[in-house]
């Protein structure tokens, strides 16, 4: 399945999840295979691009609501009510123009906490080979993927404002 709405435009969905240990806040960051064709052994939030609705779909609103909850269960295993997926929500909201490949790329960062979650185990799908739960003191011992990931920490940064 194509991995982006059309070959010069992609909506892409990074989430952050967070969870309280002692007063601390944490979040979940995956780290992406070695294999992967952004970013290899880059650390990452859980999310992906929207895919295009299939043929026989019929109109539907907010429709990326949908597909950013289907990342959230393929990514980390926890299901997530796709309406969370709203402005109250919505953490970080950027364009980038890659001009070499000639693709523009929406981006939004979602922040959920882990009580809005089934909370669920944990289970990295194949696109990934690690996961942790960070505070923002340990953030920068990370590596996001140098410049291209810095939008990454940015989204990051935000539950922590």
């Amino acid at each position: 399945m194509k991995q982006q709405l059309t070959d010069q435009v992609k909506f892409l969905h990074k989430v952050v999840i967070v969870k309280t240990e002692q007063k601390q806040k944490r979040v979940l960051i995956l780290k992406r295979a070695s294999d992967a064709s952004s970013r290899p052994n880059a650390w990452d939030l859980p999310g992906g691009n929207a895919e295009w609705p299939k043929e026989n779909q019929l109109s539907v609103f907010n429709l990326h609501q949908d597909d950013v909850a289907r990342e959230v269960k393929e990514e980390s295993n926890l299901s997530v009510d796709p309406k969370l997926f709203d402005l109250k929500h919505l953490l970080y909201f950027a364009s980038y123009f890659a001009a070499d490949q000639q693709v523009y790329t929406v981006i939004c960062g979602w922040g959920l906490t882990i009580e809005e979650t089934d909370r669920a185990e944990i289970k990295i799908s194949k696109e990934h080979q690690d996961q942790a739960w960070i505070s923002q003191e340990e953030l920068n011992n990370y590596d996001f993927g140098g410049a291209k990931g810095q939008f990454i920490k940015d989204i990051i940064n935000k539950v922590f404002i």
